[in-house]
């Protein structure tokens, strides 16, 4: 039976015995800071994406200004036709360091405002 196996501590991977991914090439420190990079920029994103969109629904005129006119409504088609706009340049500059990060706040910021337009005409 399973339960009745001795216990071998190879098969530990807390243990350290061996590593934890054997073809691993860079150092683990390395691999976290890539970790952190990349939940760092996740939680910015969700905190613009709150912050825009809690705006857009508290402020009452904002909101008002996109149904009332005609120019607002076609912000609104601009807004939401941007962030696949974005998608296209971020494919060619996602390695170079300023534009990357400049093209992932537009369209995070622009996604935001969509979110917190839809949120402000739907009942919830």
């Amino acid at each position: 039976m399973m339960w009745n196996q001795a216990y071998r501590k190879i098969d530990d991977a807390e243990a350290g015995a061996r590593p934890l991914y054997p073809m691993m090439l860079e150092p683990p420190e390395m691999r976290w800071a890539f970790i952190r990079k990349i939940y760092s920029i996740v939680a910015i994103q969700l905190l613009a994406t709150i912050a825009v969109a809690a705006t857009v629904v508290t402020v009452h005129p904002i909101a008002h200004f996109f149904v009332s006119t005609g120019t607002g409504l076609a912000l609104y088609i601009v807004l939401i036709i941007t962030p696949f706009i974005t998608l296209c340049p971020l494919y060619y500059y996602h390695q170079r360091h300023p534009v990357n990060y400049l093209l992932l706040g537009v369209f995070t910021v622009s996604l935001a405002f969509a979110i917190g337009l839809t949120c402000a005409f739907t009942s919830g």
